[in-house]
């Protein structure tokens, strides 16, 4: 018979990923998103997966695997929003399920079944890169599956499959973002031959094998590229943000700043586990290795990034999934009374719903567009209330806190993008003028304004060059007036020039 644990897990990832879905595709690409996008764009019309490039130019600073995912996506769809933000999502439930799945184990259901809920609900995963696309939540699936497979087997006393699999993971996660998946992976180890007192292990022939076994696909990629220039800019991504590297004021404002940012980072968890220290209903002795081992890994990586000043809380991610083991051993028997948690849960779905067509409407004045995203988010609400909250109890802290965060993200994906797309300058339609404006010339860029060039782009449907000296009988935008300014384009504050050193008029 299935477990109440097991089926809850089945509920909330529904619902979760029904949250993250909504209008995942309406907001422009924003931040960095631009420059995956341009990547996976050119390789997909170069046919050239090894060697990512950005306007034409050899891009170096992270490793392509991250583009290789979003290229397979966007291969039968096209490279568009969706298919561009949509690993990242799927990313953050298959983290969500390796906690569930692997730890249910030495954990106990209920265990395992907090700590997949409290992973995916932090505020910088649920609200921050759970549907960007950027590597984030992609590399923290591979580290998670690096440290989990290799304790789940090593317990088991299968340590050949516990070395290749953890490094084969690694391998994956240095793939996708760099060097730092290493020291997650040797904080784990260190952590882990630490609490058992076996260092010998790290001696053995299979962990030897596993090595070679497991980190060949990362060799293979780097021998397939220029080596000693993703080499040299591997290591100068870490050691920039070393100190010394960093500007002083700004390492003194990082340094002192580190600890609000992480808890800001990790709301609402870090807030309910200062509040349970506050009423002293925290113990904090415990005999489970795993808990010694994952505690020990997550201080050393967040000393870590606290002594290197420009880094950033984004890059502490990888070690949430470990710091949601800890936090539901303390939560593990923290309840209400059900009947407050479900007026709870009912008052903040009867107050989210008027809050958002008021602030919508007072903020876009455009109530159509407010109408339908309303419809949206009473769906996804219709589906919570009548189909999920009644066949659970929902006493438990962690699980009513969980519900609450899904539901406040539902709120967030129905509102805030629509909103934030009819505020933000329009970037496509600029773009699909000068896709038409250019349709019979050859087009260069002299600009790195990333986000108009992705979109030109994708409506040229053609790799768009970044040149210091374009052709004569070409065309290219620049963000200064050069040779002959055909064309002016305004997009929010920023000016874009097309021109040409040789054409003198679009009519041609």
């Amino acid at each position: 018979m299935e477990k109440w644990e097991d089926k809850f897990f089945k509920w909330f990832s529904l619902f979760l990923l029904f949250a993250l879905l909504i209008n995942v595709g309406t907001l422009v690409l924003i931040h960095e998103e631009p420059r995956r996008g341009i990547i996976t764009f050119e390789m997909l019309k170069s046919n050239n997966f090894l060697q990512p490039t950005v306007l034409g130019v050899p891009y170096f600073k992270k490793p392509p695997l991250h583009e290789w995912i979003t290229s397979l996506l966007s291969l039968p769809f096209g490279v568009s929003e969706t298919t561009l933000r949509l690993p990242s999502a799927i990313a953050v439930f298959l983290t969500s399920f390796t906690l569930f799945f692997l730890l249910k184990n030495f954990l106990g259901r209920r265990g395992a079944l907090f700590s997949s809920l409290i992973y995916p609900t932090f505020f910088v995963v649920l609200f921050g890169y759970s549907t960007k696309c950027e590597p984030d939540t992609i590399f923290t699936l591979f580290v998670t599956l690096s440290i989990l497979l290799f304790f789940y087997f090593f317990e088991k006393k299968r340590e050949f499959t516990a070395w290749f699999l953890g490094y084969f993971f690694t391998s994956l996660a240095l793939l996708t973002k760099g060097l730092p998946a290493v020291q997650f992976f040797l904080f784990f180890l260190f952590s882990y031959f630490l609490i058992n007192r076996n260092f010998k292990k790290l001696l053995s022939i299979n962990h030897l094998i596993g090595l070679l076994a497991g980190i060949f696909p990362f060799l293979l990629w780097l021998l397939s590229v220029n080596t000693d220039q993703a080499i040299k800019t591997l290591f100068s991504e870490v050691l920039s943000r070393a100190p010394g590297k960093v500007n002083f004021l700004h390492a003194v404002k990082n340094y002192t700043t580190y600890p609000f940012r992480f808890l800001l980072s990790t709301f609402p968890w870090s807030f309910i586990f200062l509040y349970y220290i506050f009423k002293r209903r925290i113990n904090w002795r415990t005999e489970d290795n795993l808990i010694k081992v994952f505690s020990i890994t997550f201080l050393l990586d967040t000393l870590l990034y606290w002594v290197f000043p420009g880094s950033r809380l984004r890059y502490l991610m990888p070690a949430l999934p470990l710091f949601s083991v800890i936090l539901s051993q303390f939560f593990l028997k923290e309840k209400l009374i059900h009947k407050r948690a479900k007026e709870i849960l009912r008052f903040t779905v009867e107050i989210l719903v008027p809050l958002g067509i008021v602030a919508g409407v007072l903020i876009t004045g455009y109530p159509s567009l407010i109408l339908k995203e309303t419809l949206i988010f009473l769906i996804f609400l219709y589906g919570i209330y009548f189909f999920f909250l009644p066949r659970f109890n929902f006493s438990y802290v962690v699980i009513l806190i969980s519900v609450l965060m899904v539901i406040l993200r539902g709120f967030y994906s129905s509102y805030y993008y629509p909103i934030a797309e009819y505020k933000y300058p329009p970037v496509r339609i600029t773009a699909k003028q000068i896709a038409r404006d250019t349709e019979k010339y050859e087009l260069f860029t002299k600009t790195t304004y990333l986000q108009l060039c992705f979109y030109v782009e994708k409506y040229k449907n053609k790799v768009l060059y970044f040149v210091e000296n374009p052709p004569e009988d070409s065309l290219f935008l620049s963000q200064r007036r050069e040779g002959n300014v055909l064309k002016e384009y305004n997009l929010g504050k920023h000016r874009f020039f097309l021109c040409s050193y040789g054409i003198k008029s679009l009519r041609q």
